[in-house]
């Protein structure tokens, strides 16, 4: 006979594969690094230091992680002999300007219109 299966509800399988994830186990490792460096090599840390670095610690793995995974993306494309996509540029982080511009685009004018986004592609 076949032994039942548990299985988990989707939320608290989304919670454990995101503490599995790339991002939480580099910030493990960079604790780990203020903890040794503290602990075993005598090394004392400013408090500032520690919070201003755990901070910008999960946007850099992010971003490393979004960068990593456009390098892969483009490999896989050049062996395939295809291309990627387009980017629009965008001037402030996360292209929070593009955001900006598409809602007051929407509020304002027409949806198959693009009046605030006059901005060339760049050629990947």
């Amino acid at each position: 006979m076949n032994s039942p299966r548990f299985q988990l509800p989707p939320g608290p399988s989304y919670i454990l594969r995101q503490l599995l994830s790339l991002k939480v186990a580099g910030y493990v490792a960079f604790a780990g690094c203020i903890h040794v460096g503290e602990g075993i090599l005598g090394i004392n840390v400013p408090l500032w230091a520690i919070i201003s670095s755990s901070i910008v610690a999960l946007p850099a793995i992010l971003y490393a992680r979004t960068e990593l995974q456009y390098w892969r993306n483009k490999r896989k494309a050049e062996s395939l002999g295809a291309r990627l996509a387009p980017k629009i540029p965008f001037r402030w982080p996360a292209g929070t300007d593009l955001i900006v511009t598409m809602s007051g685009v929407f509020k304002t004018g027409y949806i198959g219109k693009s009046d605030g986004l006059d901005v060339p592609f760049v050629k990947v």
